[in-house]
């Protein structure tokens, strides 16, 4: 049967609606995230304080300097799922070079792997504290199948406490779709004492 162009609108409406953002606290990092879900799609982002930040790096034997420079980011974890049914075998790619946050009304890009590594190339990093970077973050282009995941940290070059709105980008089966998460919020560089389970 011909699709007509009301019936494409419709299903592009259906779909639309099972999109959703959710906010509120991790489970297990025990601070907030801002996830953005449909049938296929699935990627929360999940803030990191400061601290956190140079506990990781300074454990992986970065020199003090290096730890304050990446500390003096916005970071968060990133979980980036395929959740589609395998029968409807959706392979999801994505390019967080095309990925952006807003910012007082400008355009702020990720800072990837490939600008690190010229970084720690720069600052005379030893190889192991390059490995251990590059393998911390979420990589800057995945493709995957149904009930593939991955995850790492996105590093964003904006003050700790800004608030934004992130515009991701992917493609699924080759379509091209995009999504908008309005304000996240940065961590801000505070202390928050440990809690006991």
């Amino acid at each position: 049967m011909k699709k007509t162009p009301l019936i494409v609108a419709f299903l592009s409406l259906c779909f639309s609606a099972q999109a959703a953002v959710t906010t509120g606290t991790d489970e297990q990092a025990q601070l907030p995230y801002w996830q953005w879900q449909d049938e296929v799609v699935s990627i929360r982002f999940v803030q990191r304080l400061p601290d956190q930040t140079r506990a990781y790096f300074a454990g992986r034997g970065f020199v003090s300097d290096d730890v304050k420079l990446i500390a003096q980011h916005c970071i968060f974890q990133t979980v980036f799922k395929n959740i589609a049914t395998p029968e409807s075998k959706a392979s999801l790619e994505y390019d967080v070079d095309k990925w952006y946050a807003v910012v007082d009304g400008k355009q702020v890009r990720l800072k990837m792997r490939e600008a690190w590594q010229a970084i720690w190339t720069e600052r005379n990093a030893k190889p192991p504290q390059k490995i251990a970077f590059e393998w911390s973050l979420l990589p800057t282009r995945q493709r995957y199948l149904p009930s593939d995941y991955n995850w790492g940290m996105s590093v964003f070059p904006v003050a700790h406490g800004t608030t934004f709105e992130l515009v991701l980008s992917w493609q699924i089966n080759g379509k091209s779709s995009t999504a908008t998460i309005k304000d996240m919020q940065c961590a801000r560089d505070i202390y928050i004492a440990p809690t006991g389970e």
